[in-house]
Formats: structure tokens, sequence, C-alpha cells
């Protein structure tokens, strides 16, 4: 039998263990801060006092970042949209129609996240070279949008899956018709699951790297592959300011929108 103290220790064991592995995982990534405001045009940390010559850079449009954040936030924003869009179509058409065929999209749609990446960027490759999407805002997007899908198309089918169809078997037989019964039932109950879906395709688009490489070159430029380029050519300290600013960013959406949790309560 566990004894009082045991279960003591052994709660504080999980904590020590739990902190450890946050402080493996973030603490390499704080190291980043103090060189961003390095005064040497490489990455070190600062000697002679801090400078924020390199945040500046990034403000700068002749040194190319500021035109790849905002490629990679339009392209972001494109793709959500779309993705968003599609995925709901998908996911409320066969919650509502069910049958064989929902069952067998759903693994196309998720294949994706099968596929390693570098496959199916050569397969894209390929695909639009004979389209002439290849180093175009277009096939980006389009590429980011199948990459995205599949986790628009999990979070609205899950937040589905809880959905009592009563409720739409009510609504129809009072009258209401399709419409009504999708704007007044389904979507604000599968609100916060669109919302989700949403942040998560525009979060696959800004960070997608591997395919992107593949299908683009002078033309669209994106934040990821710029970054790409700075370490393949000469490692320029902005790129840790760069990441300084999106930890900073992270950090504030985390406390402006906190995670929540629904505590079950029994009455």
């Amino acid at each position: 039998m566990i004894t009082r103290r045991g279960q003591w220790v052994a709660a504080a064991l999980s904590r020590l263990l739990a902190w450890s592995l946050l402080g493996f995982l973030f603490l390499p990534l704080l190291v980043v801060i103090p060189v961003s405001l390095t005064d040497h045009d490489y990455l070190s940390l600062p000697e002679n006092g801090i400078s924020w010559q390199h945040f500046t850079a990034l403000f700068d449009w002749d040194t190319g970042w500021l035109p790849s954040i905002l490629t990679s936030a339009g392209v972001g924003i494109a793709c959500s949209a779309v993705a968003t869009t599609l995925g709901v179509a998908f996911a409320v058409g066969a919650w509502a129609v069910g049958g064989w065929w929902p069952s067998v999209m759903r693994i196309v749609l998720l294949s994706p996240l099968i596929v390693p990446p570098i496959i199916y960027g050569v397969g894209m490759v390929k695909l639009w070279g004979r389209l002439s999407l290849l180093d175009t805002y277009t096939g980006v997007v389009i590429v980011h949008v199948m990459l995205a899908l599949p986790l628009v198309v999990l979070a609205v089918s899950a937040s589905l899956s809880n959905l009592d169809p009563r409720m739409v078997y009510a609504a129809r037989s009072l009258g209401a018709r399709p419409m009504r019964v999708m704007a007044t039932i389904v979507l604000p109950n599968i609100l916060p699951a669109i919302a989700t879906g949403a942040a998560f395709a525009f979060v696959v688009s800004w960070d997608e790297i591997t395919v992107t490489l593949l299908i683009t070159g002078r033309a669209v430029v994106t934040l990821p592959r710029r970054m790409w380029t700075s370490i393949a050519d000469a490692v320029d300290p902005s790129l840790a300011a760069v990441a300084t600013l999106l930890l900073v960013l992270t950090v504030v959406a985390i406390i402006i929108f906190p995670p929540t949790s629904k505590e079950n309560t029994k009455p």
C-alpha cells in the first residue's frame, strides 16, 4: 500500500520529470534571443552591447525579409480560407449523407499525411511543370491547401461526431429548410472546430518548406524558403531575429487565447 509520503514523492518526481522535459525542449529556443541582439554580422552572443540592427533589417524591403513575411502571410491566409471552406463542406456532407463513399474519400484526403513530403513534392514538380504552375502563387496555394485540408477535415469531423443528429431531425420536422438548419444548428455547434481547422491550415502553410522548395524558384519566396536560403548561403543574424519575433508572437497568442478545457461536472 502506497503511503501519503510515497504519493508525495511520486508526484514531485513526476513534476520534476515534466519540467525537465519542457526545459530540454524550450531552453534551446531561448538561446536565439541574445543571439538576435548581437552587434556582429554573424551568429554570436553580444560582446560590446546589444544591437537592434537585425530586427530593423527585417522591416527593410531591400533585405528580402519583409517581402517573404508578407508572401507567407498572404499564402497562409488564402490557404486557410480555401482549405477551411472545402474541409467544412466535405465534413458536413459526409456526416449528413453517410455511406461508404465518404470513408473512401476521407482516405484520399488524408493521403498527404501518409505520403512523405519529399515524395509528394517530386510528384507535384512533375504535375505542376506540365500545368505551368511552377514558381507561381496559385501553384503554392493549391499545394498548401492539399497539405492543410486533412487537418481541417479531421477537426470538423471530430466535432460533428459529437453533434446529436436528432437536433437536425427535429428542425426538419418543424419545416426548416436545409440551409436554415445548416446556418442555425450545424454551423454554430461546430464553429470552434472550424476556427481550429482554419488555424491549423494557416500554421501548416506558414511552416511548409519541403514541397515549397521543390516547386518555387525566384518569383515566390516564402519565409521558410528565405530562412533556408539564409542558412545555405550565409548565416545571417537576422535569422535569429526572425525566430525571436515568431517566438514572442507565439507566446503573446497563447496568453491572449489560452487553451481552455471543460471540466465534467455531475449534477
